[in-house]
């Protein structure tokens, strides 16, 4: 090795490593919006998910609401059907064709022909839903690289203080809301139905099956739980956040 080329070469090697380029402080709290967007997502899709295909979950309501008195059916029966209908949110059947057999022992279709198709609409919103938490993932990761790369070297404190307030804004959000839906749940649960339904198949009588098996009660308790899980992960998101920043 030439020895001249030796002084050169160490003066490279001591060179601190090239930093990314600044980044725009508009783009910076446009990729913490998009994380808050994605980390009030996550707990949601999961949870929904959870609560459409947990049977401890529903067969928890079916004993709470007295499925079995309401539709008339065997207990035994009551949860096939409820396996049945969790089996159609991941199959690839457009209707819910399931078959029930009453105490008499006569066989009948489980929903009507308006449930049938408002559980289309349901089946649809399920898998976006389900589509959603994994595209939340996705943008989480991409943000938590992203401000590795971009907010070098100090990237932790950026994504300390990013978890803080995308946090801590979600959680204050989602209690707000809380209060709303709980104070006023019956028209909550309407307009619910009425930004994520173009139609009103919705619109169903107590002597249909779907509101003697998940009567409004279910529902109430259902938005409870995702409420909570949400709340937890923004509150332990900002959490972690804020103890970050207490370090120093």
């Amino acid at each position: 090795m030439d020895r001249s080329a030796a002084p050169a070469l160490g003066r490279r090697l001591r060179q601190p490593p090239r930093l990314p380029p600044p980044l725009r402080p508009w783009a910076w709290r446009l990729a913490v919006l998009a994380f808050a967007v994605a980390l009030l997502t996550l707990p949601i899709a999961w949870s929904v998910r959870f609560t459409a295909q947990s049977a401890w979950w529903w067969e928890r309501g079916f004993d709470r609401y007295d499925a079995e008195r309401r539709t008339g059916l065997d207990r035994a029966e009551v949860d096939r059907a409820g396996a049945a209908l969790r089996a159609y949110f991941l199959s690839d059947d457009e209707r819910a064709e399931i078959r029930v057999t009453t105490p008499a022992g006569a066989t009948e279709s489980l929903l009507s022909e308006r449930e049938i198709l408002h559980m289309v609409d349901v089946k649809l919103l399920i898998v976006r839903t389900y589509d959603a938490g994994w595209a939340a993932i996705g943008a989480i990761i991409a943000f938590l690289l992203g401000a590795w790369y971009w907010r070098r070297p100090r990237g932790g404190d950026a994504l300390a203080g990013a978890g803080l307030y995308a946090g801590a804004g979600i959680g204050l959000a989602i209690v707000v809301l809380g209060v709303v839906a709980v104070t006023g749940f019956d028209e909550a649960f309407r307009q619910f139905h009425l930004l994520f339904f173009t139609n009103d198949l919705w619109q169903l009588s107590s002597r249909d099956r779907l509101i003697q098996m998940f009567p409004q009660g279910f529902f109430f308790e259902t938005t409870l739980l995702i409420g909570a899980a949400t709340i937890a992960v923004a509150g332990g998101t900002a959490l972690a956040g804020w103890a970050w920043r207490r370090r120093g």
